[in-house]
């Protein structure tokens, strides 16, 4: 492991950690690391879609950050927690990882090892390139 320098919410914490990106997780990676990566995305996903709030925030480290657009930056399980409860208010009513709408964009999840082998959410970030939809 490497130590590195992580710029969170303005805030610089200096920590020992072991990453995958989010292209592990979609299969450009083998190994042991990535099967277990894929097999927590599939999980949290499995969460998300049961709108199982605990579940899903269970899923992300303690200084997480959710960068999702429209909303300010969610740093910590508390802040992650409520926007997760937001989405889940308003939004997904059949939510998927995987592209099933028109949609061009960005997504960025990285996943951090604890030392008990299991991955956590560290950051998850996804915008649009579209336009933002127009009001009704």
């Amino acid at each position: 492991m490497k130590e590195n320098a992580v710029a969170n919410g303005g805030i610089n914490m200096r920590s020992q950690q072991r990453v995958v990106s989010a292209s592990a997780a979609h299969g450009r990676t083998s190994g042991k690391a990535a099967d277990a990566v894929r097999a927590a995305d599939a999980e949290w996903l499995k969460a998300y879609t049961a709108k199982d709030l605990d579940k899903a925030v269970a899923f992300c480290d303690e200084q997480g950050s959710m960068l999702m657009p429209n909303a300010p930056i969610a740093t910590g399980k508390d802040a992650i927690a409520k926007l997760i409860a937001s989405h889940f208010a308003i939004h997904y009513s059949k939510l998927t990882w995987h592209p099933t709408i028109a949609d061009k964009g960005k997504y960025l999840i990285v996943w951090k090892k604890h030392p008990d082998s299991t991955w956590k959410v560290l950051f998850d970030m996804s915008n649009s390139d579209l336009p933002p939809a127009s009001p009704l």
